[in-house]
């Protein structure tokens, strides 16, 4: 009984044989599965770069209030909310004209950028997870574009200066000492902003507002009610899919919120769209490809007929008789296939250094991954293997005496 190997062997002899045949198989085979890989491999790079950018981008997914002052929310509403499955990040804030400030490091006042001030917690999507949380309440975290305006780095000392207005219009300023622990990454927030945490922060409301704040060891003014409520929050959405659905529940609350959901949307259209159209030329392909490979495998096997049937009448297994066309179909396949892999790698490779170059895009317009090509590679080897199959069985029941007596 002849081994696997010995049918290999003999497969391959015989596709060395009629190469002209073998090879015209093996280019069609690059020829259309080739073009749809580099198709899927510009999906995966185009449409994988404006997700991948939008989804280290935290801003994409902050969902505000339109109007500070507009709404109240208690602790209980904060509560409730943080369950959402949409919610991603939630905490109280305060009005946003109250949440501002003249920051200057501490050796060099002459310096002083206006910056917002933000609460800040663990969890807080503009830095990283493992960012600690804030242990004192002067200790600050800081944008990077704040960071760089000013020259601090972590573990520098700021000075921050708040004012309010006080009897006779007469402005009357505070000035904070903060310690810096961290620097947002630059890609996280585009502003000017200082991350405090909430105490300190409505310390700050109150003292604009004329009441006394012990904390920010000020005296003057009536003592500061008690807290029932709050004026505003910060919010994220849990992932890009749940912005839109977070802003529609709350708009049926009743609030007056905004999103970036068009620019979602938009790539999200964008991604559907060319799936829908590689979709389409994966099926025109396939059935493109399957057709002519079992073409190509039928007109062989035809000119072997009788050679076959001698090998059915010399004794062959049935097994050898349905094996012979289909190790030819795989190792066709296989050439095809490593073929079209390297031919599909040279034009990524091409696309990459004069597209991308020419767009300015960061990384490669066309990513060709493992996954990418051995999905290819799986479906070439089905298509061929697949007729040939049909084929041997074909062959295995052919009839010696009547093929020999129409020769």
């Amino acid at each position: 009984m002849l081994r696997p190997f010995q049918i290999l062997k003999l497969a391959l002899a015989d596709l060395l044989d009629e190469w002209p045949v073998s090879l015209a198989a093996c280019l069609a085979i690059t020829a259309v599965v080739a073009p749809m890989l580099v198709i899927l491999g510009l999906r995966e790079g185009i449409v994988g770069q404006i997700f991948a950018s939008l989804r280290a981008d935290p801003a994409i997914r902050l969902v505000t209030l339109d109007a500070t002052g507009s709404a109240r929310f208690d602790d209980y509403w904060f509560t409730t909310h943080r369950a959402w499955p949409e919610v991603g990040f939630l905490h109280p804030a305060t009005r946003f004209a109250a949440a501002q400030g003249a920051v200057a490091k501490e050796d060099d006042a002459t310096h002083e950028e206006r910056a917002s001030l933000l609460p800040s917690d663990v969890g807080d999507p503009v830095f990283p997870p493992s960012s600690p949380s804030l242990a004192d309440p002067f200790a600050v975290k800081l944008s990077a574009d704040l960071a760089d305006r000013l020259g601090v780095a972590k573990g520098d000392r700021l000075r921050l200066v708040v004012e309010r207005q006080v009897a006779g219009g007469r402005l009357e300023p505070i000035v904070l000492t903060l310690t810096t622990t961290e620097i947002a990454p630059s890609a996280s927030f585009g502003g000017r902003a200082v991350f405090a945490r909430f105490d300190l922060l409505m310390a700050i409301e109150d003292f604009r507002d004329g009441f006394t704040v012990p904390l920010l060891n000020v005296t003057t003014g009536q003592p500061a009610t008690p807290r029932s409520y709050y004026p505003n929050f910060r919010l994220y959405a849990r992932d890009l899919q749940s912005v839109e659905p977070l802003v529609q529940k709350l708009r049926a609350e009743g609030l007056s919120v905004s999103a970036q959901t068009a620019r979602i949307a938009s790539a999200i259209n964008l991604d559907t769209n060319l799936t829908s159209v590689v979709q389409a030329l994966a099926i025109l392909g396939i059935l493109g490809l399957g057709g002519g490979l079992a073409a190509i495998q039928w007109s062989m096997a035809a000119r072997k007929r009788r050679t076959i049937a001698l090998f059915g009448l010399m004794g062959f297994p049935r097994s050898w008789l349905i094996g012979f066309p289909t190790a030819q179909a795989l190792l066709v396949g296989l050439a095809g296939g490593a073929l079209t892999i390297v031919a599909a790698l040279a034009f990524a490779y091409w696309i990459n250094a004069h597209l991308a170059a020419s767009l300015g895009a960061a990384g490669r317009a066309c990513v060709l991954t493992p996954g990418l090509m051995g999905g290819c590679l799986l479906v070439i080897l089905t298509l061929s293997i697949l007729p040939a199959l049909r084929i041997g069985w074909k062959f295995a029941t052919l009839e010696p005496a009547h093929e020999i007596r129409e020769a």
